[in-house]
């Protein structure tokens, strides 16, 4: 089956495409998931990602978005930065406190605006209040309108954002928010245990991408479409 999205084709998934709707329209109602699309580099992981901030977008949810990078994989907090950092920055005054409101604001100091300042706070673990944080950060962002939050590469994402999708997507049922993931599949030497734990964790759901058939590869060529939809070689695959 073929589908156009964003005027881009899309061929044979239509499964994917369906699930990524799914999970937008349960975070409408009021249900939040995580859905992580799982395939090994060129198999059309980003484009699936991108179609959903389209989709999202189109269905009127604020729509937040990060990538992974191996450069940056050592900087912690790098991919929570990419996804929130830019609309708590430019919020106005009173805005900006709404969203840090409450135990939100144990995660404002990430974004170079002021830090809370409460006995109750200090009382915390610097870790686990900074997670507490970023997920009622998550929560006010969602009382607003419905959330999503795509995530590309996470296999390359820094160990203290994992922990933070890991903590939210344990909790994330109880909000609005729609997280679409994609990952490439850990190997046994270098798979992270925290993104293992995120896909093993109630309620992930993990979709795992198979190549495309002869016909569909032979119809993207047909179109022009680009190697990077292609069955995979015997060459070494690069994004």
């Amino acid at each position: 089956m073929i589908a156009v999205d964003g005027g881009q084709t899309l061929l044979e998934r239509d499964d994917a495409l369906a699930r990524i709707d799914q999970r937008l329209h349960d975070a409408i109602a009021g249900r939040g998931s995580l859905l992580l699309l799982e395939g090994p580099a060129g198999i059309g992981k980003t484009r699936l990602v991108l179609a959903a901030g389209r989709r999202g977008r189109g269905l009127g949810l604020t729509t937040l978005s990060a990538r992974g990078s191996e450069l940056e994989r050592d900087f912690a907090y790098g991919l929570v930065r990419q996804l929130f950092e830019a609309p708590v920055v430019a919020a106005s005054p009173p805005d900006r406190a709404e969203l840090l409101t409450g135990a939100a604001g144990h995660a404002a100091t990430l974004f170079g605006v002021a830090a809370r300042d409460d006995i109750a706070g200090a009382l915390l673990d610097p870790s686990f209040a900074i997670l507490h944080g970023l997920y009622w950060l998550c929560a006010n962002l969602a009382r607003r309108c419905p959330l999503l939050l795509t995530i590309d590469d996470v296999h390359w994402a820094d160990q203290a954002s994992l922990r933070f999708v890991h903590y939210l997507g344990r909790r994330v049922e109880e909000l609005p928010i729609a997280v679409v993931a994609a990952a490439r599949p850990a190997g046994p030497a270098d798979g992270s245990p925290l993104l293992a734990a995120i896909a093993a964790g109630p309620p992930a759901e993990v979709f795992m991408l198979t190549p495309l058939s002869e016909h569909a590869v032979a119809e993207l060529m047909r179109r022009g479409s680009g190697p990077t939809w292609s069955r995979p070689s015997r060459r070494p695959a690069t994004r």
